[in-house]
């Protein structure tokens, strides 16, 4: 299937799910217009794909500003936008004790008020455009069960917020023909640690055991296939590990419970 004239942002696409996720579209024939803090690693990415598909714009998704700036380049040569994937994130590992005020507000600024600053930046011109198009957050597994080690009160507050956020927008969207996706990543293997604790040093304190990443450690390349998929079939929620369904099930039943 072709889609030589669609059009897809990646905010969060240098590097991991970002980047596996550029890579599968551009197998599609989508061109990327990728918006990240990191030039290096949008550069390296940018190499490996045709040149002509790949347009970059460098954001902080803490800065409302540069999102509205690169929204407006996009704008300036396109007519519609296709996808828009609100994807830069960041991590924290710590005991909840551990944790301090300064910690939280830097986690939440980049998962959830970075999410909610690049849909702010792109919602208005996807309602106004003619041609449909989809919204896609990623979120975490860790927001739909109880994680199997400590030090994620952070990490999963903000995943879970994301969640929050994009439920109650999912309502504001009906109607429109504007969709929404929300993705669960599992286990990846990328620098999301490493680049974490070099823009906070101390942010990882816990190393996740091997026990603890669930039904399987996956390459960005795969996570971004499924996720690929998964938007082709315009669902609602996208899961990149489908082992992780009894730990998530276990959860829900639990919470169901309550109302028995």
């Amino acid at each position: 299937m072709a889609y030589d004239s669609k059009l897809a942002v990646v905010i969060g696409g240098a590097t991991g799910i970002g980047a596996g996720i550029c890579q599968a579209l551009a197998s599609r024939g989508y061109r990327i217009a990728l918006c990240d803090i990191d030039e290096e690693g949008a550069g390296t990415l940018a190499a490996q794909l045709s040149p002509h598909r790949v347009t970059f714009h460098r954001v902080d998704v803490t800065d409302p500003s540069s999102l509205v700036a690169a929204e407006a380049a996009i704008r300036a040569n396109d007519d519609d936008i296709d996808l828009v994937f609100a994807n830069a994130g960041a991590i924290s590992l710590k005991p909840f004790l551990d944790t301090t005020e300064a910690d939280w507000t830097w986690l939440f600024s980049i998962n959830l008020f970075g999410t909610v600053n690049a849909v702010r930046a792109f919602l208005p011109g996807l309602l106004a455009q003619s041609g449909r198009s989809r919204i896609c957050v990623t979120s975490s597994v860790t927001a739909l069960r109880t994680p199997p080690m400590i030090g994620q009160t952070i990490y999963m507050a903000t995943k879970s917020a994301q969640l929050g956020f994009t439920n109650g927008l999912r309502t504001e969207l009906e109607g429109t023909h504007v969709g929404l996706s929300v993705i669960f990543p599992g286990a990846v293997s990328s620098a999301l640690r490493a680049k974490s604790e070099a823009r906070r040093p101390g942010a990882v304190q816990v190393q996740i055991p091997k026990s603890a990443a669930g039904p399987g450690m996956i390459s960005p390349q795969e996570a971004g296939e499924r996720i690929a998929v998964g938007i082709e079939n315009g669902r609602d929620f996208i899961s990149t590990h489908p082992g992780e369904r009894p730990l998530v099930r276990s959860m829900q039943e639990k919470l169901l419970a309550a109302f028995d």
